[in-house]
């Protein structure tokens, strides 16, 4: 599995899937990582655009002015998610392996997932 001291501090290990038993000798588990402070740095601004996306439609403010909030709220949801945020091999010796996607791997649905 998964070694955490050979991980940047910044990331942030998510979920882990480990082949089922029986399964190829090749197959290595999966980790999802979230780049921790792109995360939380894209937080901020998401929730400040929703607040005041709230605020501007409770003032019955103009459909025009709505557009500015949620799109602050959806650049800052895309950088969030970015940076070394996805899908990665975790090698032998318990480090990151091959970085696999931002999007779901396929085969992940036949493996055992856990929470770390």
């Amino acid at each position: 599995m998964l070694d955490r001291s050979k991980l940047p501090r910044d990331l942030w290990v998510r979920m882990t899937w480990a082949p089922q038993e029986g399964s190829e000798p090749d197959e290595r588990p999966i980790v999802l990582i979230t780049d921790r402070r792109r995360w939380m740095i894209g937080l901020i601004p998401a929730v400040l655009g929703i607040l005041l996306l709230s605020a501007l439609f409770l003032a019955r403010a103009p459909v025009v002015l709505l557009l500015l909030p949620i799109a602050i709220a959806i650049a800052a949801a895309r950088y969030g998610a970015g940076g070394q945020a996805g899908y990665y091999e975790v090698k032998e010796d318990g480090s990151l392996g091959d970085f696999l996607g931002r999007k779901v791997p396929p085969g992940l649905s036949q493996m055992r997932r856990s929470k770390s």
